[in-house]
């Protein structure tokens, strides 16, 4: 499109081309970007007068990770007005008198989700989380928050618990032991605030994924894709016969990655497999002797050799 009563100032041509694409206006004659141009409308379409009203809004959206899902404005510590002069010292005191007041009348279900979120925030980031899992966190927490549950229990083991359960329910590798290596808390406490979240907010779990487990530690310790499948295998059929109940699902990883790499002649010591598990050697090596005879019985019922192990 030709731009109107427009000349180019490096040389002179009336020439001038716009680029809605691209948002720039060029000079046809010698190739000089004359400037940008901004789209300032809405990123979304509308393609009837329902969606248009459904879509349209004001500001960012509305998000749990926020204490005030984003839709409160707060008064800060202004120095300055908008036009950048400084205001005068009985300004800045007045608007300092007013932040106070705004923050000495929030409620104290604001403050602790101020605190709250910022510790997940810190959490997700240590963690590089996704951000659907922190949102699902979050939205576990502040039903938590409503059932009155925070009350004389730690803020960081309740949020550490929300964001542990939803890498649960995303069905993310990561364990226990996890969350609570970058918390505040320990171990322990990390499982007492995650057994009460479980029975009074009624939340359905699935067991754990240990197939993602598995990929896991078989990414860190860099072994093929045919012992993986062989470890996930190997974890089927111990599920199968009830071998798996009340066991840590990362000791049971673990070994039955340590047996599959002795299979596919990739083996790596236990020592080697505790420390990225971040478990004992004698956890694996109990572990190790129990699916070892799960498999030898499996061996003898099914006739299939290739599932018999030596123990070693």
């Amino acid at each position: 499109m030709l731009g109107h009563n427009r000349k180019c100032p490096e040389c002179g041509s009336a020439d001038i081309v716009s680029d809605f694409n691209k948002g720039t206006s060029v000079c046809a004659s010698c190739g000089l970007v004359l400037d940008t141009q901004i789209d300032l409308g809405p990123e979304w379409r509308a393609y009837n007068s329902s969606e248009l009203q459904e879509r349209s809004r004001t500001g960012s959206p509305i998000t749990p990770l926020k204490a005030e899902m984003g839709l409160r404005t707060q008064i800060g510590n202004i120095r300055k007005d908008i036009t950048g002069r400084t205001l005068p010292f009985t300004s800045q005191t007045k608007y300092r008198r007013l932040s106070r007041i705004d923050n000495r009348t929030r409620k104290s279900e604001i403050r602790n989700l101020r605190f709250a979120l910022k510790e997940l925030k810190r959490i997700k980031s240590q963690l590089e989380l996704p951000a659907d899992v922190a949102e699902m966190g979050a939205m576990i927490y502040r039903k938590a928050l409503k059932k009155n549950l925070i009350r004389g229990r730690s803020i960081d083991g309740m949020i550490a618990a929300s964001l542990y359960l939803a890498c649960r329910k995303k069905k993310l590798p990561q364990t226990l032991k996890d969350i609570a290596s970058v918390s505040n808390i320990s171990s322990k406490e990390l499982g007492r605030c995650i057994r009460i979240i479980l029975q009074k907010l009624d939340l359905k779990i699935s067991p754990s994924d240990y197939s993602a487990l598995v990929h896991r530690l078989g990414i860190s310790l860099r072994v093929t894709m045919k012992a993986r499948r062989q470890a996930v295998k190997i974890l089927n059929i111990a599920r199968s016969k009830g071998a798996t109940v009340g066991k840590n699902p990362m000791s049971l990883a673990a070994a039955s990655l340590y047996i599959s790499t002795i299979q596919t002649g990739e083996r790596r010591t236990q020592q080697e497999i505790a420390t990225v598990a971040k478990i004992t050697p004698v956890t694996i090596r109990n572990r190790f002797k129990e699916l070892v005879k799960i498999l030898d019985a499996e061996s003898k019922r099914t006739g299939n050799d290739s599932l018999r192990t030596l123990l070693i």
